[in-house]
């Protein structure tokens, strides 16, 4: 018998090294450092990023509704941050192409501070609390990559085992109950699930996205599915 174990040949597979990640993938990771830097380096400039419903509303500041990620504070949450797009973007971006990746996260993020200013605008002290920060960029992506297929097996940061759907709901919980214990607010309640209905239509919204596979619902005017129809048998070969 030879001495050799046979686990010696198996080799783990993890998300791909920094040369060979997908573009935008590695451009939110660039981003996201860029941007804690700016909050810990220049906390003036950071203000005019964040999520301010009052400079939206009033003075019509409409690129704070796209900005306010990069306002990152805190070394923890980047570090987290950049562990779970550096996964979940190294997944999601190959299967569904760089540009439909990229429109995914402009969306998600620009609902969930549409519904914040909304929300914001409805309740007397809303316009004092700004959103900012990738938490709830990073909510709406652990939830399309969930969805994606919700019962495939995931190992919790290597320690506890999983379904997608399992870490996506304990996700959720950890955002929904930290951010009510840190503020109490709905209104940054949103600023970070706000993102969840896009996540949704990326994913199962037949008619408006296909899947990640490509081969979802009918588009609109573009790529829209071919329907297939049953021949007669006398004549073979005819497929449609």
């Amino acid at each position: 018998m030879s001495g050799r174990s046979p686990f010696s040949r198996i080799r783990f597979a993890g998300p791909a090294g920094w040369r060979f990640l997908p573009p935008v993938t590695r451009a939110t990771l660039a981003l996201s450092v860029a941007g804690y830097l700016m909050a810990l380096l220049a906390p003036a400039a950071a203000r005019f990023l964040v999520a301010d419903p009052f400079s939206i509303v009033r003075r019509l500041e409409i690129w704070r509704l796209l900005t306010y990620p990069l306002v990152l504070q805190g070394i923890w949450n980047l570090l987290f941050g950049l562990l779970l797009f550096w996964a979940l973007g190294s997944e999601l971006e190959p299967s569904w192409g760089s540009r439909r990746y990229a429109l995914f996260l402009v969306a998600a993020t620009v609902c969930a501070a549409g519904l914040g200013v909304v929300a914001s605008l409805l309740l007397p002290a809303g316009l004092d609390l700004p959103g900012y920060g990738i938490s709830g960029l990073l909510t709406a992506t652990i939830a399309a990559w969930a969805l994606v297929g919700p019962r495939l097996p995931v190992s919790f940061f290597g320690v506890l085992p999983m379904t997608r759907g399992g870490f996506a709901l304990l996700s959720l919980v950890i955002v929904v109950f930290g951010e009510l214990e840190a503020s109490r607010s709905l209104v940054r309640l949103l600023f970070l699930l706000g993102g969840l209905p896009v996540s949704w239509l990326w994913t199962r919204g037949r008619g408006i996205w296909p899947g990640p596979s490509g081969r979802g619902g009918r588009r609109f005017g573009f790529g829209a599915r071919r329907r297939f129809r049953v021949v007669q048998p006398e004549k073979p070969g005819r497929f449609h």
